[in-house]
């Protein structure tokens, strides 16, 4: 059946991709379509890498962006990337911090390397504050290898005092995290449905 299906997709469309990936893509696209922000982030990723469908760089940031919207912090991240780097839109600074911040505030360990980025070398729409870098490598250094070593490096370099504030607001920024965590939690059992 669905080699059948395959065969009236254009070839340009399912050139070199497998009948699983047509599948998962179809999977995504219906659930995505009836707002699953999951399926949504999954969705742009193979608009984005061309699997099961032909590479769409419009649909990429549209279902991204719905995702997103919805806080799915995958969805968040990748957003933060592509306007960081100018893949697939236009380089935009401030939105690529705004996407990345809402990540970080999920616990996302590559947003907050980002943000720790952004503010060490005060780029990004925000101004240079070595602490506050200090801060987010500190908060991403257990699943980001970057991170680790960018905070590893900043222990040598910092006073005694400068790593004081930054571990103070290390513990402040995952306080707002675990706060905001625990306010998604408890909006989406209030979603009819769960």
């Amino acid at each position: 059946m669905l080699l059948a299906v395959l065969a009236l997709v254009p070839s340009s469309a399912s050139a070199g991709m497998t009948p699983e990936e047509v599948k998962a893509f179809e999977g995504y696209k219906a659930k995505a379509e009836q707002g699953d922000p999951q399926a949504q982030f999954y969705l742009g990723s193979c608009y984005e890498y061309g699997l099961g469908v032909a590479k769409d760089k419009v649909a990429v940031v549209e279902w991204y962006r719905k995702a997103a919207d919805q806080g799915d912090v995958e969805a968040q991240h990748s957003l933060g990337y592509l306007y960081r780097v100018g893949k697939l839109v236009l380089r935009d600074d401030v939105e690529a911090t705004k996407w990345y911040r809402k990540a970080a505030d999920q616990g996302e360990s590559f947003s907050q390397y980002e943000l720790g980025n952004s503010y060490y070398n005060g780029i990004c729409g925000v101004a240079e504050d070595r602490v506050e870098a200090y801060a987010y490598f500190n908060l991403a250094r257990k699943n980001c290898s970057n991170a680790r070593r960018e905070f590893d490096y900043m222990e040598k370099q910092m006073s005694p005092e400068d790593r004081l504030r930054g571990q103070q607001r290390s513990r402040e920024l995952q306080k707002e995290i675990e706060a905001k965590i625990a306010a998604k939690k408890a909006e989406d059992k209030m979603k009819p449905g769960k």
